[in-house]
Formats: structure tokens, sequence, C-alpha cells
């Protein structure tokens, strides 16, 4: 409502008169709306910390347990050059020596008759069966699409290509061009297989298979499984050059060949790397390090929770500072009381009872984790009891990290979490109060259009008075 400045009869404010009451009524109910949403706010922002303290544990305990950071194993190779290796918990300590004998190759053919390129021209029809491994599809190839573009195209782009690619080779001869077929995977499972006896044409010239005395398609290079000689014993092949568990937990990539001695082979004799050698141990420093990045993010979330819950007595009352925002809540109180039951529970290994504290953390008064200082008797520690760590932590269902998540997941969990849920109850409380709000706004103004009408009513009441008052003068000067 637009409001004047001034009655016109009265000459008071109005609109001025107005705003103040409105101001008078609206002030204390607003503050006290205010001060509550402040209070929420804080409040809200305070269990945002504690929570988000609580995941950032839970997530890294979550990143050790798939990494069996307290069980990790480390392999090394010394000449990564030709084999890179690497381990997982499963892994056991040992040395190996490698001999690359052969790496694994795709299949390539290529077709002897050369090919126009000219779209016009046809190249024959029919179907043509087209095989990788035990995998294979069927071209139809008729004369919407038997240019020498179209054809590599549709084995290309077939749904069901069984995985190879086509491709187009210009020679430089006069007459066109060659196609080569290359299968994707390498490994003598993935040979290519070409069936043209329902072509016509040119295309009927394509067909090839192992054996086949009368093909016109040459192998470029022969389908081939990588072969490794384990400690000049054992000899394994792979179809790709990645083995994995052929040494149990290990996983080896090979990278080219290693070299041989007196095999009459100039290219194999005449490298100088003969073999590999690779090394599994227990990752020590892994373990070190996720036990320090526990202990800090524990201690982090101690911090937290103390900033948030403490109350100092030397600053005045009136003092914001002088609680936190959290300062006598019990659900804080029982994270914290929760977590450091876990910290002093102890958890069976092999029948024998162990403790955080047998590895070199230890609970203090404050409630903290302190990590042993001496880096040295920190690897003793982790040395003597590597196996029993990784069991300490890592046992399914019984571990501490299984305990701990378990723990953890009872605050975070987006359903039915302590945390959770009090969040989403402060929230609400949030929403009703944002919406007491625009109860008031709405009731205000209500209450300034009413307020300003009386003002109006009572600006054309004096009106009317004036102008009787004004009549009866006029009268009564008449009569002199």
């Amino acid at each position: 409502m637009g409001l004047s400045a001034a009655g016109m009869a009265s000459g008071l404010d109005i609109a001025g008169m107005t705003q103040q009451l409105v101001m008078a009524e609206r002030k204390p109910k607003a503050d006290r709306i205010t001060e509550q949403q402040k209070k929420v706010n804080v409040t809200l922002s305070a269990y945002g910390q504690i929570k988000s303290s609580v995941s950032g544990i839970q997530s890294m305990l979550e990143k050790f347990g798939k990494k069996d950071a307290f069980a990790s194993q480390k392999a090394t190779s010394d000449n990564s050059d030709y084999v890179s290796v690497k381990a997982d918990a499963k892994a056991k300590n040992g040395t190996y020596t490698i001999n690359v004998e052969q790496m694994a190759q795709s299949h390539k053919l290529m077709g002897q008759e050369l090919f126009s390129g000219d779209p016009e021209a046809s190249l024959g029809s029919g179907e043509m069966v087209i095989k990788v491994g035990d995998k294979s599809m069927t071209l139809n190839i008729t004369e919407d699409n038997d240019d020498l573009s179209s054809i590599v195209d549709a084995i290309n782009n077939a749904e069901d290509n069984p995985g190879l690619t086509a491709t187009v080779i210009n020679t430089g001869e006069a007459g066109g061009s060659k196609i080569v077929f290359s299968s994707k995977d390498t490994g003598v499972e993935n040979k290519i297989e070409i069936d043209t006896s329902g072509m016509t044409g040119q295309l009927a010239s394509l067909a090839y298979k192992e054996g086949m005395t009368d093909s016109k398609v040459d192998q470029m290079q022969e389908a081939q499984d990588a072969r490794i000689k384990i400690d000049n014993f054992t000899t394994v092949t792979s179809s790709t050059n990645t083995f994995e568990d052929v040494i149990e937990g290990v996983t080896l990539d090979l990278k080219k060949l290693t070299g041989t001695s007196g095999s009459g082979n100039a290219e194999t004799d005449d490298i100088d790397v003969k073999s590999v050698k690779i090394t599994i141990e227990n990752d020590e420093k892994s373990t070190k390090d996720s036990l320090k990045s526990f202990v800090d993010a524990y201690n982090g979330l101690i911090a937290t929770t103390d900033k948030l819950t403490g109350f100092d007595p030397d600053k005045e009352p009136d003092d914001p500072n002088r609680a936190g925002a959290l300062n006598g809540d019990s659900l804080t109180r029982s994270v914290l009381s929760q977590m450091r039951g876990l910290m002093n529970e102890p958890i069976e290994v092999n029948g024998k009872m162990y403790q955080l504290s047998d590895f070199g953390i230890s609970v203090q008064r404050d409630g903290t984790l302190e990590l042993e200082e001496d880096s040295d008797k920190l690897d003793d520690i982790i040395s003597e009891n590597f196996n029993v760590i990784g069991q300490f932590f890592g046992q399914e269902d019984t571990g501490f990290l299984a305990k701990a998540d378990k723990l953890l997941d009872s605050f975070t969990d987006k359903t039915d979490g302590a945390l959770s849920v009090k969040e989403d109850t402060l929230k609400e409380r949030q929403k009703s109060l944002d919406d007491d709000m625009a109860q008031l706004d709405k009731r205000m103004k209500a209450y300034e259009d009413r307020t300003y009408k009386q003002f109006l009513a009572m600006d054309e009441a004096i009106g009317q008075m004036n102008n009787q008052l004004n009549s009866m003068m006029s009268l009564m000067l008449s009569f002199d």
C-alpha cells in the first residue's frame, strides 16, 4: 500500500505514525524468531562440523580397507623397462627371476588382391562371415554397400563386431588398395577367420583360415600368447602381456623380451638384460603412514569436538565465546564416549587379544591418540607385528576397521544415523522458523493496512470537524 506523507485534514504524519506502530509491534516478535534462527543455524553448523570429521575418518578407514593399507605388500622390479610388477595383500614375501621369452601380439591379415577405391566400383556381393576366436558376425554385402569404403565401414561399425578392425592401405601400386584385418585383442585365442564362400566378385579372395593352402590373404602378424619362465623352471603363458596371480597376489606387466644366451637367435642373444628379478616384501612404510593418518584424523575429531563443547569460565557471562555451540550436548558426548571405547577395545587375533597400544598407539587422558614418537621403535613394532597388524585392522566383521565402520555408520548413515537425524531435525526447525517469520510478515502487513486505514478515518473525521467548526465560526461572524 502506498502511504501518504501526511494527513490532508489533520496535518499528522500518518505514514510515519503507521510505520512506528508496525515496528513497535513487529520488533519483539521478529527478534525472538531471529534469535531462535541464529541458535539453530549455529547448532546445525556445529553438528555439520562433527559429522564431517566423523565421515572423514570413516572414508579414510574404508579406503584403508580397500587398499589393505595395514597389510599391504610391496613389489619391486630390478628392471621395470622389461617387467613391471604390483602386489596385493595376498602376495607372500619372496624373490623370483622372470625371463620374458615371448610377447603377446594380435593377429593381423592383409589381402593380396588390390581393390579399387572408386565409390562406383562394385567389389562383389553376398554374405561374409568373420570370426575372431569364438565370436563371429555375418555381413550382407549388396549393391548399396559394395564399394571399398562402405565395406570397411560396415565391418568396423557392425554392432556384433567380434573384435577386429578393418583398414585400407594404399600400397602405391596401380589398381588400388589392400584391406588389412587386425584383431583388437592379443593371444592365440583371438585368431581371425574369414569365410567368403557366400561371396561373389573380388571380395571372395579374402577367405582365410589357418592351414589354408590356397588363401590369397597373407598373415602380416601371427596371433601369439605371451610366454615367461619363472626361476628358469616354470613356463607360463597368457593371452595378454599381463600375468595376474601366476604368483599369488602378484601382477606382472611385460614390456619387452629379455635376452638369451647361446640360442643362435641374434635378436635376443644381443639383449644385455637376460632376466628380471622381482622382490615381494612387507610394505612397512605404507602401514606406518596409515597409522599416522589414522591418529591425525582421530585427533582432528577430538580437537573439533573440544572446541564445540568447551566452556571457558574466565570469560564474561555475556561473552558469546564463553561456551561452545554444543556445550553440554548429550549426542556429542555419546559420539566421543563410544569412539574412546572403541580405541580401548581389545581384538582377538589368532587366539590372542591385542589393543592399539600394542602397535605404538596409546590413548591420552584428554582423549587424543599418541603414536610412538621414536621412529625406529615404531619401525620395530611394525616389523615384528606386521601380519598381526594386518589382521587386527582387516579381519572381516571382527577387525578394527569393520567395528569402526559399524560404529561410525551409526552416526553418519543418511537414514538413521544419529548425527544425520539430528541435522534433519534442525533443518525442519529452520524451515518452521522461516515459516514463522513469513507468517509474521503477513500479519504485520495486515496490521499496517488496518492501522493506516484507522488513521485515514481519524484524519477524515478531523477534517469534517474542522469544516463544521469553520462553518460555525463563519455563521457567528455574520451576526456581528
